[in-house]
This record gives structure tokens, C-alpha cells and sequence, in this order.
């Protein structure tokens, strides 16, 4: 059946990519207040920084690990009973890994990683020949 809009709801939607468990999970969260965790990320790169937030309702600081190795950040989540989550985040030269900072608020752990001496902006006098 053809909607007036032109478009046939179902079938883009029975055809659609989309997982449907995110839809599942958000329903049983509903009904059941279970937090629903997707593991997305928001990145922000500030002047002297960048900052990576991570959602991470329901879990405890001691079920989040964070490494870095290699240009390599690391975030590893372990919920009970369920297979651990990891993110991958490969991280350019101008960061400096041996300093990041992790805190977790309100089910959000932020990184922050501030950017090596060398790549932040700095100024360069003109002189007068």
C-alpha cells in the first residue's frame, strides 16, 4: 500500500539495515527500568585537548578499565553476565597518551586527552631585520 506521502512504511522498514534489538532493549528498559547501554561515543576536540564521552549507564568505575598502547586507547567495559564491550579509539602523534584522565558522572565516562607540548598553538614573534 501506497501512502500519500509517496512512501511504503512498511516495506522501508522491513527492508531497512536497522538492527531491531536496540528497539527490543529500549522496550525492556521501559518496562522493566533496566538501563540500556549502546556504547556510543561523542568526540570533541578542543584547543588544547580532546575529550571522548562514552555512554555507561548502570556500570560501576570497577567494571571499566581504560589503556593506552601503542597510539591505541582502549576502553573495556565487563557487565555481569554478559560478554565484555570494547572500543578501540586510535589516537594521531599530537595527543599525549602517558596523561590521559578518566572520570566517570552520571553514567558517562569522559577522557580527556590533552595534546602533546609540540602540537599546541603557540605564538611566533615577528622580528624586525
Amino acid at each position: 500500500m501506497r501512502h500519500a506521502n509517496g512512501w511504503n512504511n512498511w516495506n522501508n522498514w522491513a527492508n531497512s539495515q536497522l538492527p531491531i534489538e536496540p528497539a527490543i532493549d529500549r522496550f525492556f528498559a521501559r518496562a522493566f527500568d533496566i538501563p540500556v547501554w549502546s556504547g556510543g561515543a561523542d568526540v570533541q576536540e578542543l584547543a588544547d585537548r580532546a575529550e571522548i564521552a562514552v555512554d555507561v549507564p548502570g556500570v560501576k568505575p570497577e567494571q571499566i578499565s581504560v589503556s593506552a598502547e601503542h597510539r591505541t586507547l582502549t576502553v573495556k567495559v565487563e557487565r555481569d553476565g554478559r560478554a565484555p564491550f570494547v572500543r578501540q579509539y586510535t589516537i594521531g602523534t599530537k595527543y599525549d597518551l602517558s596523561q590521559v584522565q578518566a572520570k566517570l558522572e552520571l553514567g558517562v565516562l569522559k577522557l580527556t586527552l590533552p595534546k602533546a607540548a609540540e602540537a599546541q598553538p603557540r605564538s611566533v614573534p615577528v622580528m624586525v631585520a
